[in-house]
């Protein structure tokens, strides 16, 4: 164990104690041979020599037991728990039979309670579980099985403890039966019980599904019906397949989804025939009680609650069989499990249902978009923006990359005029720009390492490609911010100064353009200012003309943050945005997490 413990830098026991253990084992060993070999001990000495045996066998064990309960107490909440409770379990297992139906009874002069020949083939779980452990790279899940075999010895006890007592009853008069005689009568009996359900367990596991294949049609149903709703995007979809599903697999006399309503106190539809009504008076009279998921006995047939739309229960409503026969446990665990499924669809198909009608009466109001409903959008864009890139790159920027080899390789290899090579060349020169108008894009429609490179790099980006295509001079200025943005954030601010600086360029006729950039209190402060003609912002309107700057509003208020305008005509334009620092995890104002994990 110290060997193996080793990989862990770990060990079992101290070398001293070792030493000790080794030494009173080797003094025990030296007084038996000498008992052995020579005549200087009578025949009384041998009955000391097998009690000092017996009890070094004990201590022995004890001390392992101690010291393996001490290491997997203290490792009880780090990677090594499983090891230690396999060595623990093992050691318990291997020499708790030995010890205590044998070596116990032996020591306080009782007669031995099963044969040591029985016992001691528990000592090779020991080997085996070792060697296991040196040449396995994963153990076995042994919480698992010690909760299989707590359930086990709870199911034996009654079995072994009735078998015993009738064996007692039918050997009641057999001369030289003493108690420890019935005490091994029941120990073989429970752990042949014990044995025999861990065997059943696994024949179950490997040879049921072989022999009883109609058994584990549920199973493939299952699976089937998983597969079918994972496409599944409407109500009556759903409803569709759970109905084909039952039809397929049950001989049923009828299949019909059903409304209870408890504001209106209604079922519906409803027929006329004695059934129909029977069963809609008992679902009124228990719709108290309903819980999602839940599978009801109806007076003809069953009934799965598979969803609940504010005041309504949706039930499915499964007759009774036409063979005239119950419905078996299979059957009814089958339906439960298919109500769980149903169930858990059909509310997140209302939850949909529910957000798309938030959504596009957000849309229908004017001015007063929701923060989140804007958040919603502009991560959409950007994830259009994203795969538009992407698409970009990988076949018109790759085309054209390909063409411009191939153009500069009949170049080099075949002879060509004077003319001809200056318009090819011309031609050449064309591709080029094209590729780089390309990459220009890409990299404007989703930013390299955006995320990676932090909103103060970005924003550095961004000025230095600007800066060699425009006649103005950029100035930035930030302050260092320690905390860790989040990529939405980066994203807006990069977008932001993206926007204005194109504004400035295209409208503003500005020398000279100043941004700054800084953490202030838990909130980002952003700053652009410049020295163009600036605009009349009491008139500023959602026009071609300032579309830009009403799409640097709608950003801004989507991260819950404010921003404001300040500018005359001939004075420049500034603008200021304040935006709270945004926490990564969380659940948003509609208890949803995160609007872009929702989008992914």
């Amino acid at each position: 164990m110290n060997i193996y413990l080793k990989r862990f830098d770990n060990y079992l026991i101290g070398n001293k104690t070792l030493s000790v253990l080794y030494a009173i084992v080797g003094a025990q060993s030296l007084f038996s041979l000498i008992y052995i070999w020579t005549d200087l001990f009578t025949i009384e000495v041998f009955t000391y020599i097998k009690g000092a045996y017996s009890a070094i066998v004990l201590i022995s064990n004890l001390i392992c037991a101690l010291k393996l309960i001490g290491k997997f107490i203290k490792h009880r909440r780090t990677k090594l728990k499983s090891l230690f409770t396999i060595t623990l379990t093992s050691h318990l297992v291997a020499f708790t039979p030995f010890a205590t139906l044998n070596l116990l009874p032996q020591m306080f002069g009782a007669g031995q309670i099963l044969p040591p020949a029985f016992t001691a083939l528990f000592l090779f779980i020991l080997p085996v579980v070792y060697f296991y452990l040196s040449t396995s790279n994963q153990l076995f899940d042994i919480d698992f099985i010690l909760t299989r075999f707590k359930y086990y010895t709870a199911l034996s006890l009654i079995p072994s403890i009735v078998i015993t007592l009738i064996i007692s009853a039918v050997l009641m008069d057999t001369p030289g039966i003493v108690w420890t005689n019935w005490v091994g009568i029941f120990l073989v009996i429970f752990i042949g019980i014990t044995l025999f359900l861990y065997a059943k367990e696994q024949i179950d596991q490997r040879f049921r599904p072989k022999l009883f294949k109609a058994m584990y049609s549920y199973q493939d149903s299952l699976d089937r019906f998983s597969r079918s709703i994972a496409r599944v995007m409407k109500q009556a979809d759903l409803e569709a397949v759970l109905k084909q599903e039952i039809d397929s697999l049950l001989p049923v006399s009828r299949i019909k989804f059903l409304i209870v309503d408890q504001a209106e106190n209604a079922v519906f539809p409803m027929g006329d025939d004695h059934e129909e009504r029977v069963t809609g008076d008992f679902l009124l009279s228990v719709m108290n009680t309903f819980k999602l998921g839940e599978l009801i006995d109806l007076p003809y047939g069953l009934g799965l609650i598979i969803g609940r739309q504010r005041s309504r229960y949706h039930i499915l409503w499964i007759g009774l069989k036409t063979n005239h026969t119950r419905f078996n446990s299979d059957e009814i665990r089958w339906l439960k499990t298919m109500s769980n499924y149903s169930s858990i669809v059909f509310e997140n198909l209302y939850l949909i249902e529910g957000l798309i009608e938030d959504l596009e009466s957000e849309v229908r109001k004017e001015h007063t978009t929701s923060p989140w409903v804007l958040r919603l959008l502009f991560c959409l864009s950007e994830n259009e923006r994203r795969k538009l890139a992407a698409d970009l790159h990988d076949s018109a920027l790759q085309d054209q990359l390909l063409w411009y080899r191939k153009l500069e390789s009949v170049m080099m290899d075949h002879p060509i005029s004077d003319k001809l090579g200056n318009e090819l060349e011309d031609i050449k020169e064309g591709l080029l720009d094209v590729i780089h108008q390309i990459r220009e894009t890409c990299n404007e429609l989703r930013p390299p390492l955006l995320k990676e490179m932090g909103v103060v790099e970005a924003v550095e980006s961004i000025i230095e490609h600007t800066q060699m295509r425009v006649n103005f001079e950029v100035q930035f200025r930030s302050k260092a911010i320690h905390e860790q943005m989040d990529e939405e954030q980066i994203t807006a601010i990069y977008r932001i100064v993206q926007e204005l600086l194109r504004n400035a360029d295209k409208h503003s006729g500005a020398k000279l353009v100043q941004l700054e950039l800084e953490l202030r209190e838990g909130t980002i402060y952003f700053r652009y200012q410049d020295d163009g003609v600036g605009l009349d912002v009491n008139y500023m309107v959602e026009t071609f003309e300032h579309m830009g700057l009403s799409g640097i509003k709608e950003r801004v208020a989507s991260l819950e943050g404010d921003i404001s305008f300040y500018s005359e005509r001939g004075k420049g334009l500034e603008v200021i945005i304040l935006m709270p620092i945004i926490v990564s995890s969380g659940l948003s104002e509609r208890g949803i997490s995160r609007d872009s994990y929702l989008i992914s």
